[in-house]
């Protein structure tokens, strides 16, 4: 079991949480940066800086997939495998969608990862607890 507290932005607290992201071909290349868990997300949406930071390759050379965004706005998006573990040790696959800068600064994690765990959202004691 994992329990992480929910981060504090502008005095609202939010359920995002500190993850460890690398590239699934050589996870000595990994970096750890917030992601904010979206049950109404479908897919997670990736800022450009990650892609670059961890020298990952794209699934389809660079052909782009309409996703809708922010506000129902479409975003074209490229899709890529990225590794990431809520626990900093045990890492999964999933097919992500970079999204550029000025759309996206935040790591957005949507239901298909969300989806392969038994995640609680505790607003009292304001903490996620995920189950593996």
């Amino acid at each position: 079991m994992i329990i992480r507290p929910y981060r504090k932005i502008n005095n609202l607290y939010v359920p995002s949480i500190n993850m460890k992201f690398a590239n699934p071909k050589n996870l000595q290349l990994n970096l750890y940066e917030y992601g904010l868990l979206d049950t109404r997300a479908d897919v997670t949406l990736i800022p450009s800086f990650l892609i670059e930071e961890l020298y990952l390759t794209n699934m389809r050379q660079r052909e782009k997939v309409a996703v809708k965004g922010l506000n129902n706005r479409p975003i074209n998006c490229v899709s890529y495998i990225i590794s990431f573990s809520f626990d900093y040790q045990n890492f999964f696959d999933s097919v992500v969608y970079e999204v550029p800068e000025i759309e996206l600064r935040e790591i957005i994690i949507g239901r298909k990862i969300l989806n392969q765990f038994s995640i609680r959202f505790d607003g009292i004691d304001k903490k996620i607890i995920i189950n593996p």
